[in-house]
């Protein structure tokens, strides 16, 4: 997604794109033909391709590229640690973003830090698993069964 014949591709197929996506970065099984063409039908939108787009190249190569963006960078850059109580969920079957590389990182938080390890779901722990993200959520809220009210 990074090359503009990457960029074309996504474009003139992006329910292409998204299936091949969802069949590699999660184990089998975990969505059905019927709950994908349902979900497809949101790559229709017009700004799809170039929000999709966006994500990726910020996240992999474009953050470099981006002037107007320096001066937060750089404020980021001089963060060193976080105090914001903080739930990390990986999938453990993620092949995209390996649960590998999430380990080691409550050294860069001084609050509490939880990170959790959904074993046999991949890349999108909130489709694949939501029951199970649903009570992470709930119990790092600290009330089980109802959110907190303002």
């Amino acid at each position: 997604m990074c090359l503009d014949s990457g960029a074309e591709a996504v474009r003139a197929d992006p329910k292409g794109f998204a299936r091949i996506q969802w069949d590699t970065w999660s184990p089998p099984g975990w969505l059905d033909d019927s709950e994908f063409e349902e979900t497809a039908k949101s790559f229709a939108n017009p700004d799809w391709a170039d929000v999709t787009l966006n994500a990726y190249r910020w996240r992999l190569v474009a953050r470099a590229v981006r002037p107007p963006y320096d001066a937060l960078q750089e404020r980021l850059r001089s963060v060193e640690t976080l105090g914001t109580p903080t739930l990390m969920l990986q999938g453990g079957a993620d092949s995209c973003d390996a649960p590998a590389d999430s380990e080691g990182q409550e050294k860069f938080f001084t609050g509490p830090h939880q990170r959790l390890v959904l074993n046999g779901v991949g890349h999108f722990p909130a489709r694949e698993a939501s029951g199970r993200v649903a009570d992470a959520v709930l119990a790092h809220l600290g009330s089980p069964g109802r959110l907190p009210l303002p």
